[in-house]
């Protein structure tokens, strides 16, 4: 099996090797999680490899995304230049959901090999029922099934021993949980793969942080805040 390395440090070993490039991953967490900074991370870095990508958000303007990645040490409005990063800004209202017709027109030309929705969440104010949203979630995998599809979607609680399911949740190939934990009165960020149908993966629980220069998984090492912990197997 033929796996597209993913470029974010300790992510592609947690994979063991990195993503087949037809399979869709949903990242879950609460706010300040990391999730953005890891979808805009699959992006930047798939560029530099030389896979294009399309990055669409619906809650941040494109300049601030730009400024926000920046920062982090990922220069976008460079690969935007040369066609190897392309940033969309839909706009959502309700009962009206967001468009995918300008990243389609990207696949189905071959122009772009990875595709970032940054939220799923979103989804839910233009769908009136679980029936209508799990269809639509459905129709947007099904159409990224030529590309490595990254979504971010917000968590309802920020816990290891949470194992309330989502209906997105079921839908995706892979699913990714990033979490904070709490040991006194400080927080560890940390990452572990839920599920990931039809490859082999690390079930552990790994530490991560932010730098300067993005998001850097730590795959050998045990969270300063589980040390001497039992916890809950969520599988």
């Amino acid at each position: 099996m033929m796996l597209e390395k993913l470029g974010i440090p300790g992510l592609d070993e947690m994979f063991k090797g990195g993503l087949r490039r037809n399979c869709s991953v949903l990242v879950k967490g609460s706010p300040g999680t990391g999730k953005t900074i890891l979808a805009l991370q699959f992006i930047f870095e798939g560029a530099r490899q030389g896979c294009p990508g399309v990055f669409i958000t619906a809650e941040e303007e494109l300049d601030n995304l730009r400024s926000y990645a920046h920062s982090l040490g990922m220069d976008i409005g460079a690969y935007e230049k040369k066609k190897m990063i392309y940033l969309i800004k839909q706009s959502v209202t309700l009962k009206k959901l967001i468009s995918i017709a300008t990243p389609l027109q990207l696949i189905t030309s071959g122009k772009v090999k990875r595709v970032v929705l940054d939220s799923l969440t979103i989804f839910r104010y233009g769908t009136e029922d679980e029936k209508s949203y799990r269809k639509e979630i459905l129709d947007l995998i099904s159409n990224m099934k030529s590309v490595l599809f990254l979504a971010t979607a917000e968590e309802k609680k920020d816990t290891l021993d949470f194992t309330d399911s989502d209906a997105e949740d079921y839908l995706f190939d892979g699913l990714i949980r990033m979490i904070k934990i709490r040991q006194g009165n400080n927080f560890e960020r940390c990452i572990f793969v839920k599920k990931m149908r039809g490859q082999d993966h690390l079930t552990d629980i790994f530490p991560f942080t932010i730098t300067n220069r993005g998001i850097a998984i730590h795959p050998k090492e045990i969270p300063f805040s589980l040390m001497g912990t039992n916890f809950k197997d969520e599988k």
